[in-house]
C-alpha cells in the first residue's frame, strides 16, 4: 500500500473513531482532522512527530491557515533561537501572512524592537525585545489560542468534548514580558504535567512545549512557544467560576458559530 492511500486509511480510521468536532460544542459530525499546533508553526515545517490530531468538521477547520500563520510568524520574530531558522522559510511565511493577512503583517511591520542581552545555555546573545501591536492579538492570535485550548483539552481529556457552556479564557504573555518576569512562574511551577512532541531524540521542546492540569471542570495550559513567548489558557466548564477574570480574553463556540469571542 502506498503512502498516499495509508494515509487516506489512517484518516479514515480515526474519524470512525473519533465522530465529532471537538471545537463547536460535540453535536456535529467531524469529517476533517485539526493538526495542533499546525505544522506551519515548526520552522520548515519539521516536526518530531506527528502533531496532536483532533477532529473537527469542515467549518471549524477551515479558513484558519491566516490565523496559523500569524501565530507562527508572531512567535518566530520573538524567539532566541531565531539564528537558526532559514531565511528561505521565513521569507515563506511572512509573504503567506502578507498574502493571507494582510491587517496583520502591517501591525507586525509597524511593531518596534530593541536588541538586549539575554543568557540562553549559558551563553549571552542580543536578541530582540518585540512589541506587538494589540490588535493582532484581538483579531488573530486570541481566536487561534482559543482553539489550541479546545483541541488540548479534548487530548488530555480522555476524549472528551467541552460543551458550548464552556467558557476559555486567554492570556498572552511576549517576549518583552518574559524578559521583564511578568510571566506567571508560580502557576508554572505549579501544574504537575508536561507535553510535547517528541520522536526517538528529536524533540519540539524549543519550539513548542507545555505544562498542564486538569482539575474536574477546571483546566490550565501554559504553552512555551519558541523559547521565548507564552500563552496561558484557562478552561471553566462552569461558566460562573469565569467572571472572576474580568481581565482575561473569553471565548465560547457552539455548533451555529464555532469559537467566538464573547463578553466576560
Amino acid at each position: 500500500m502506498g503512502q498516499a492511500k495509508r494515509k487516506i486509511l489512517s484518516n479514515k480510521l480515526f474519524l470512525e473513531r473519533h465522530k465529532y468536532c471537538c471545537l463547536c460544542g460535540g453535536s456535529v459530525y467531524a469529517t476533517t482532522i485539526e493538526h495542533a499546533p499546525p505544522k506551519v508553526f515548526f520552522v520548515n515545517k519539521e516536526v518530531p512527530s506527528a502533531t496532536h490530531r483532533v477532529p473537527a468538521c469542515e467549518r471549524c477547520n477551515s479558513g484558519s491557515s491566516g490565523s496559523d500563520q500569524v501565530a507562527a510568524l508572531s512567535a518566530l520574530i520573538q524567539s532566541t533561537i531565531h539564528q537558526d531558522i532559514p531565511e528561505t522559510y521565513m521569507e515563506k511565511l511572512v509573504k503567506g501572512v502578507q498574502n493571507n493577512a494582510p491587517s496583520a503583517f502591517a501591525a507586525i511591520a509597524e511593531g518596534s524592537s530593541t536588541d538586549v542581552p539575554i543568557k540562553v545555555n549559558g551563553r549571552v546573545n542580543m536578541y530582540a525585545r518585540v512589541e506587538i501591536d494589540n490588535s493582532i492579538y484581538t483579531d488573530w492570535l486570541n481566536p487561534w489560542a482559543a482553539k489550541q485550548a479546545y483541541a488540548l483539552h479534548y487530548l488530555h481529556a480522555e476524549g472528551k468534548i467541552l460543551p458550548d457552556t464552556a467558557k476559555v479564557m486567554v492570556r498572552w504573555f511576549t517576549n518583552a514580558q518574559v524578559i521583564d518576569e511578568e510571566t506567571p512562574d508560580d502557576l508554572l511551577r505549579s501544574l504537575r504535567n508536561y507535553g510535547e512532541l517528541r520522536q526517538g531524540k528529536k524533540t519540539s521542546e524549543l519550539q513548542y512545549s507545555y505544562k498542564w492540569q486538569l482539575e474536574g471542570e477546571v483546566g490550565c495550559f501554559v504553552l512555551m512557544l519558541h523559547d521565548a513567548s507564552m500563552l496561558l489558557l484557562g478552561i471553566f466548564q462552569d461558566s460562573e467560576k469565569a467572571k472572576a477574570f474580568p481581565h482575561w480574553n473569553i471565548f465560547s463556540t457552539n455548533a451555529r458559530r464555532g469559537i467566538h469571542r464573547v463578553e466576560s
